[in-house]
C-alpha cells in the first residue's frame, strides 16, 4: 500500500499581504510599546538630570564662574510674568491654570567702566500655577529664584504696574472659553475677562509702589565680558563645586540612569538593527549637558502623560536650576503674543479711581501705613472737590462695585464716606449714598485683610476706625472684620 502523501504546506503570504499585515501589527502594538518604554525612559531622564546637577554640572559651573570677579549694581527697568500652557491639549477643559506654568522675567540695566550702559534679561524658574487663585501671589513675588530679586515695574506715579504676557495661542484660548470657576462666571464672560478682573487690584499695586523702593539687583560679571553679567546670588550659589560625597552620588545616579535609558530605548527601538539602536540610544546621552527641558518634550512624543509627570519632577529637583539669561529681545515672550497690563485709574475702576490726582509718590518710599494714609488723603481731596450730586453718584458706583464683588479700590473711600455719612452739614442725598456704600462694604461677602497683604495692619485699622461710626449695625460689622483679621 502506498504511503500517505504528506499535506502540502500553506502557500507563502504574498509580498504585499505580508507588508500590510506587518504594518497593521505595528500600528496595533506601537501604542503599547511606547507606553511600556516611557516609564524606564522617564525615570532615566530624572536620574540622569539629577546626577548631572549634583555632580558634573557643579564642577562645570564652578569652573565657568571662577572669572566672575567684578560686580555691578543693576536696576530692573521692565518686568513681567510669562504664562504658558498647551492650548491645543487643553481643548475644552476649563481649568487652564491647572497645567499652566509661570515664569518671572526682568530686564536689568547696568553700567560700569566698560563704556555704554548694558541691558540683559533674566527669566527664572517655571512655576506651577495650579489654580487662578495663586496668580496674585505669583504677580507679587519678590524673587524669580532664591536670592534673585523680582518686582513689577513702576509707572510715572510710582505705582506698581503688574504685567502678564501670554503666547498668541494661549490668549486666543482664554478669549474663546468661559471662566472655569462659577464665581468668575457670574461677573465675566470669558476666561480672559476673568483673568483681567482677578488681577485688577489697584490698592495692592499702589501700596506696593509707595511703601518700598524697587529692589537692588546686584550683578557679578567677568571684567573681560561685562555683557554676560549674572545675578550675584546665582553666581555665589554656583561657585562651589560641591563635595566628594555629592560627586559619588552623582556618578551612581548617572550610571543607573544610563542603564535605564538603554533599557527603555531597547524596548522602544527593538525592531532596529543592533548598531542603529545603539547609536540612537547613546547619541542623546552625549548631549546630556544640553538636555534641560528638551527631554521631557521629546518624551511627550512617546507618551504625553508620563512626560508631563517627568517635567514636573524635573522642575522641582533644583529650585535654582533655571535662570535663563539673554538679550532683552530674546527673553521669553518679549515679543509676540499678547500682554495684560494693569494701571491704576484704568479698566474696572476707571470711574472711581481714574479722576483722582495722585500727584508724586512719597520720596523716598515710606512704610505701608504712611503710604496708605497718603493714598486716603488724596482720595479725600478728590471727593471733597466734587459737587454734592457728583459725590452722591460716586458713592452709588462704589456700592455697585462692592455688590459686584469688585473690591480693588473701595477701602480707599471708606474714611471719606464715614466723614460725610453723618455730617449734617452735607446734603441728604450724598449722606445717604455714603452710608449705603459703607453698609455694603461691611456686608458679607467681605474681603478681609490678610496678614500677607501689603499694609495689613493699616488696612485693619481702617476697619477698626469704622467701628466708631454712629450706625450700630455698620460699626459692629466693621469691628468684627477687624477682630477676625488678626492672626491667631
Amino acid at each position: 500500500m502506498a504511503a500517505a502523501r504528506a499535506p502540502a504546506p500553506d502557500p507563502p503570504v504574498s509580498g504585499w499581504r505580508a507588508f500590510l499585515l506587518g504594518q497593521a501589527a505595528g500600528l496595533a502594538i506601537s501604542p503599547l510599546i511606547r507606553f511600556i518604554a516611557a516609564f524606564p525612559l522617564g525615570f532615566a531622564i530624572v536620574l540622569l538630570g539629577t546626577g548631572w546637577l549634583v555632580g558634573p554640572a557643579r564642577l562645570l559651573d564652578a569652573w565657568h564662574y571662577r572669572s566672575y570677579t567684578a560686580s555691578a549694581e543693576g536696576r530692573i527697568v521692565d518686568a513681567w510674568l510669562a504664562l504658558d500652557f498647551d492650548a491645543a491639549a487643553q481643548g475644552d477643559r476649563g481649568n487652564w491654570a491647572g497645567p499652566a506654568r509661570a515664569t518671572h522675567c526682568a530686564v536689568v540695566a547696568y553700567e560700569g567702566e566698560w563704556g555704554d550702559p548694558l541691558r540683559r534679561a533674566y527669566c527664572g524658574n517655571r512655576l506651577n500655577v495650579h489654580g487662578e487663585e495663586t496668580l496674585p501671589m505669583l504677580v507679587d513675588d519678590v524673587a524669580m529664584a532664591p536670592g534673585v530679586p523680582f518686582a513689577m515695574p513702576r509707572d510715572t506715579r510710582g505705582f506698581a504696574a503688574p504685567t502678564i504676557r501670554l503666547g498668541a495661542a494661549e490668549a486666543a484660548w482664554l478669549k474663546a472659553h468661559p471662566p472655569f470657576s462659577g464665581f468668575d462666571a457670574r461677573v465675566s464672560r470669558t476666561a480672559w475677562d476673568a483673568l483681567r478682573l482677578r488681577l485688577d487690584r489697584p490698592l495692592d499695586a499702589a501700596l506696593a509702589g509707595w511703601s518700598a523702593p524697587m529692589p537692588a539687583f546686584p550683578l557679578a560679571l567677568d571684567p573681560r565680558d561685562p555683557a554676560g553679567a549674572m545675578p550675584a546670588a546665582w553666581v555665589d550659589a554656583k561657585r562651589h563645586p560641591g563635595h566628594p560625597g555629592a560627586w559619588a552620588a552623582g556618578a551612581l545616579l548617572l550610571a543607573a540612569g544610563s542603564w535605564l535609558w538603554l533599557r527603555g530605548m531597547a524596548v522602544l527601538m527593538g525592531g532596529l538593527p543592533r548598531a542603529a539602536m545603539l547609536f540612537a540610544a547613546i547619541a542623546p546621552l552625549l548631549l546630556l549637558p544640553w538636555w534641560g527641558e528638551r527631554m521631557p518634550r521629546a518624551l511627550a512624543h512617546v507618551q504625553p502623560q508620563v512626560a508631563d509627570v517627568i517635567a514636573d519632577v524635573l522642575a522641582d529637583i533644583d529650585v535654582t536650576g533655571r535662570l535663563v539669561a539673554s538679550s532683552p529681545d530674546a527673553a521669553q515672550l518679549a515679543h509676540g503674543g499678547e500682554q495684560l497690563a494693569w494701571r491704576i485709574g484704568e479698566g474696572t475702576y476707571a470711574d472711581t479711581l481714574g479722576p483722582v490726582d495722585w500727584g508724586s509718590p512719597p520720596a523716598p518710599p515710606t512704610d505701608a501705613a504712611k503710604a496708605l494714609a497718603a493714598l486716603v488723603a488724596r482720595v479725600r481731596a478728590r471727593v471733597d472737590a466734587l459737587a454734592p450730586e457728583r459725590r452722591e453718584a460716586l458713592f452709588a458706583r462704589l456700592r455697585e462695585d462692592k455688590e459686584a464683588d469688585r473690591y480693588g479700590g473701595g477701602l480707599l473711600f471708606v474714611p471719606v464716606a464715614a466723614a460725610i455719612a453723618w455730617d449734617e452739614s452735607r446734603g441728604v442725598g450724598e449722606r445717604n449714598a455714603a452710608e449705603r456704600f459703607l453698609d455694603a462694604w461691611v456686608t458679607s461677602p467681605v474681603e478681609t485683610p490678610l496678614p500677607g497683604d501689603v499694609g495689613f495692619a493699616a488696612r485693619v485699622e481702617l476697619f477698626r476706625r469704622l467701628g466708631d461710626v454712629p450706625d450700630a449695625a455698620i460699626a459692629n460689622r466693621a469691628r468684627s472684620i477687624a477682630e477676625g483679621a488678626q492672626p491667631h
